[in-house]
């Protein structure tokens, strides 16, 4: 079934702001109408988050800084892994060009906080135009994470799910995205490319068909595509072609603009504040580009990131039912959304 719907103008609303809310419902909910346990995905999930810094190399591009995270019993470094809801998935998460693991890390701890083990990566060079060396973090970062959960001194030794990851990243970590999901032989279920860079409309594609294109073409995984709709640096315009005419429509997709939001909007708050001065410098600007306004507040624009990606990932990796109605259905897309579509087939 493939369906498509836009929605203009919608109000931003925020869920009950308690994530131990979803515990009790959970209880409540199983126990008298015996449904499976949703938690608000735009909330902190259940877990608590061990946390560990490591180093992996892939040899076209040199060594990959990275910090892992997973359930625990405690939050902190190194922390006894919480076993309850094991084995857990794993996700992979990459931040864009000049910034790393570290300007990105509200989503790998909010992940980490709804039952995933999470790698974040820092590529040897952030400040490089090519969108491989992304594509090679997400694949080196999937196979780290099994090597780590087959090591018996590490942290999350045989806590990890082995058959079923996830990867989700910005700007040309979203190219990267992309080209990962798409590459042969990838070990890649799920993919959230958020405003992903690659198209030929891109500067530094001048034109050209990229990697990232030509990948696009071979995702088969279910993707989800983000891209706020005042985003300057990789415009609507610019990631809407990936859904609308590169990725099969044999494939499950979806494409949605937050209403309001911008691309520095996906970045961590204290570095979007930082994003949003450079903007305003233009020497610095000249290099880094100017986005457009982010309306909807950088919290905003987190929360409604979180609700679609969190969804995505539960309903495709875990299976859980409940978050069907945040990502297709007659509720899906109906707030905070200035266009949506999906295509199920």
């Amino acid at each position: 079934m493939a369906l498509n719907r836009v929605r203009k103008g919608k109000r931003f609303t925020l869920l009950v702001p308690l994530a131990i809310l979803c515990i009790v419902l959970a209880a409540v909910l199983t126990t008298v109408l015996g449904t499976p346990p949703v938690c608000p995905p735009d909330e902190p999930g259940p877990y608590l988050a061990g946390n560990y810094s490591i180093r992996y190399n892939m040899s076209n591009y040199g060594t990959y800084d990275a910090k892992i995270r997973y359930p625990a019993l405690s939050n902190g470094e190194s922390a006894p892994k919480d076993e309850s809801g094991a084995p857990y998935p794993g996700i992979v998460v990459s931040s864009g060009r000049y910034g790393g693991e570290w300007s990105v890390t509200w989503i790998s701890e909010h992940l980490t906080s709804h039952g995933y083990v999470t790698l974040g990566f820092t590529p040897p060079d952030p400040g490089s135009g090519v969108w491989g060396q992304w594509a090679d973090g997400f694949t080196g970062g999937i196979r780290e994470l099994k090597r780590q959960n087959a090591e018996p001194s590490s942290p999350i030794y045989g806590l990890l799910d082995t058959e079923r990851f996830g990867i989700i990243g910005l700007s040309m970590g979203g190219g990267g995205c992309i080209e990962a999901a798409g590459a042969a032989g990838s070990e890649v279920d799920v993919a959230v490319p958020l405003a992903p860079g690659g198209h030929s409309s891109d500067k530094l594609a001048a034109g050209n068909v990229t990697a990232v294109m030509r990948a696009a073409a071979n995702v088969t995984v279910p993707i989800q595509l983000q891209v706020g709709s005042a985003d300057n640096m990789v415009p609507p315009e610019r990631v809407f072609p990936f859904y609308s005419e590169l990725i099969p429509d044999t494939t499950v997709k979806e494409y949605m603009e937050i209403d309001g939001g911008n691309h520095i909007g996906f970045l961590n708050q204290q570095f979007a504040e930082i994003a949003e001065n450079i903007g305003e410098m233009p020497d610095l600007a000249e290099i880094v580009g100017t986005d457009g306004p982010c309306d909807i507040g950088f919290e905003g624009q987190r929360r409604v990131s979180s609700t679609y990606f969190t969804s995505w990932f539960q309903y495709h990796l875990k299976g859980l039912d409940g978050y069907y109605r945040y990502i297709f259905g007659e509720d899906a897309g109906a707030e905070n959304v200035s266009a949506f579509e999906y295509n199920n087939p």
